[in-house]
């Protein structure tokens, strides 16, 4: 599985993450805040590389706190915001 950057950024921006105020050269990190408190983060180069292989998914994924197959489904637009905190309550990350 290959994901396009550009689309992640774009399309976690759609889904209620924001810009980190922690900022790097070779990365853009977002948060995910939910009731005024920081759920997770992640990040993402933008470098060279203009795709997401299957190692760095399954890392955002992680780091955004859902398996790969939906955090493919949040990048894609299969999976909402509000199916994302569907998801995030069903394992106890948020209330």
């Amino acid at each position: 599985m290959v994901l396009d950057a550009k689309k992640a950024y774009k399309n976690l921006k759609k889904k209620g993450f924001i810009d980190s105020p922690d900022k790097s050269n070779d990365h853009k990190y977002l948060d995910y805040v939910h009731d005024g408190k920081l759920v997770c983060y992640t990040k993402i180069s933008h470098g060279g590389k203009t795709e997401i292989d299957d190692y760095l998914i399954k890392q955002m994924s992680s780091q955004c706190l859902i398996d790969k197959i939906n955090f493919a489904g949040l990048i894609n637009c299969n999976v909402s915001e509000a199916d994302y905190i569907n998801l995030l309550r069903e394992k106890g990350e948020i209330d």
